[in-house]
């Protein structure tokens, strides 16, 4: 009894030096610990939405078509923001430009357009982005300190992007509290269909805010982003008069800088299985923002894989990428050019009525169990994410959205 006695204290000691524990908490960075990223049913710092207003271009890094779930300019998106607090807050809003740079499309550079909009206490105000050219036209309802104009109209260099929203005190302060939340809908008024899902929520850090416009996702300022992210998927499948079932995903990061020549690029690492775990693997990278076929990043996700699978799962990890020019690594990283940037988004999946939607023997193995739809439908929802925390690449800082470059 004596010895275990003594062992008790000597362990008791070594505990108090950390000896047993590895190194003190005050050596280990905020972003070395794990389960403290996004939790997306959760009221939020931030919100990520997504700007949708027409056909995303193509992807000039991996030659994929882009969106074809929305093909023309054509869609209009209400992404819509709530002020859950009884006080009054300001939303600090970007519109980040999405639009690729591949050749004869254009090309924004993540520039971003910048604006306030001031929310009463449980006040709920909906953003109405419309297509017009190359951009889109923002129109919002906030509440105006004098009782005049309440109505704002934005013109946005983006056509699609991410809408940011970050909440701030009355005075303008960007907060670290959990005050807001949101969700998105995009219309496409020629297709006759409609999808919308849940914003992606940012909460507070465990530490200080300093209120500016640089938004450190480093667990202290803001939660990290996880290190992968998943989702179920309906197999896409093509029908004799073309695709029948479509599935695409809207990617986007957010640690760069707003209106930098060089936009953030992003590799991924992707696993995909079918439903009866057979699995293949892909990659795929991206310049910001990307809206991407399933089946342009692998043709393994039609149904015809494996002799006609209805359904499976995908899961995407953030690789280590080199960018030229990394002016971004270079104030946030280690300014070697390379950095492995976080991702985040939402799965959306579309049918058409030229087929049916549930082929003959999926699941069930008797013939004449298909079904068919009467019209176009669509669904989205965001992606499932790990509860670890993605790691920064080498000596990098973790991801930063440097939404205030003059600074």
């Amino acid at each position: 009894m004596r010895m275990q006695k003594m062992m008790g204290l000597a362990l008791a000691a070594m505990l108090a030096m950390g000896l047993a524990a590895g190194p003190a908490a005050a050596d280990v960075p905020p972003w070395a610990l794990i389960g403290n990223n996004l939790d997306l049913d959760e009221l939020a710092a931030a919100l990520a939405l997504p700007i949708v207003t027409g056909g995303q271009g193509p992807n000039a890094i991996k030659a994929t078509q882009g969106d074809v779930i929305v093909l023309d300019d054509s869609a209009i998106t209400l992404a819509t923001v709530t002020n859950a607090a009884s006080t009054t807050i300001v939303l600090k809003v970007d519109a980040i430009s999405g639009d690729p740079n591949a050749p004869l499309v254009g090309g924004d550079s993540w520039q971003s357009d910048s604006f306030e909009c001031r929310l009463t206490g449980r006040e709920t105000t909906t953003f109405l982005i419309v297509p017009a050219g190359q951009g889109s036209i923002l129109y919002v309802e906030c509440t105006d300190p004098s009782a005049q104009a309440r109505n704002q109209v934005v013109a946005l260099k983006a056509q699609n992007g991410i809408l940011w929203v970050a909440a701030a005190d009355a005075n303008g302060t960007v907060l670290g509290s959990d005050l807001i939340f949101g969700d998105a809908v995009v219309i496409d008024l020629v297709a006759g269909q409609a999808f919308s899902f849940g914003a992606i929520p940012f909460q507070a850090g465990q530490g200080f805010n300093d209120g500016d416009k640089i938004f450190r996702f480093d667990g202290s300022e803001y939660v990290q982003w996880p290190n992968v992210v998943t989702t179920n998927f309906i197999a896409p499948s093509a029908g004799g008069q073309g695709v029948v079932i479509e599935a695409e995903l809207i990617l986007f990061t957010l640690d760069g800088t707003t209106g930098n020549p060089t936009p953030p690029r992003v590799g991924l690492g992707g696993l995909a299985y079918d439903d009866d775990e057979n699995f293949f693997d892909f990659q795929h990278e991206f310049d910001c923002f990307d809206i991407v076929r399933l089946a342009d990043m692998s043709l393994n996700f039609l149904q015809a894989f494996n002799g006609g699978s209805l359904s499976g799962h995908l899961q995407l990890v953030p690789q280590p990428l080199a960018t030229a020019n990394d002016v971004h690594d270079a104030a946030y990283g280690d300014a070697n050019n390379s950095r492995r940037r976080p991702v985040h988004g939402w799965i959306v999946q579309s049918v058409r009525p030229t087929a049916p939607f549930v082929a003959p023997g999926q699941p069930n193995p008797l013939q004449g169990n298909a079904f068919a739809v009467g019209n176009n439908a669509a669904w989205g929802r965001p992606l499932n994410q790990g509860r670890d925390t993605l790691l920064p690449f080498l000596q990098d800082l973790p991801p930063v959205l440097d939404a205030d470059p003059l600074l």
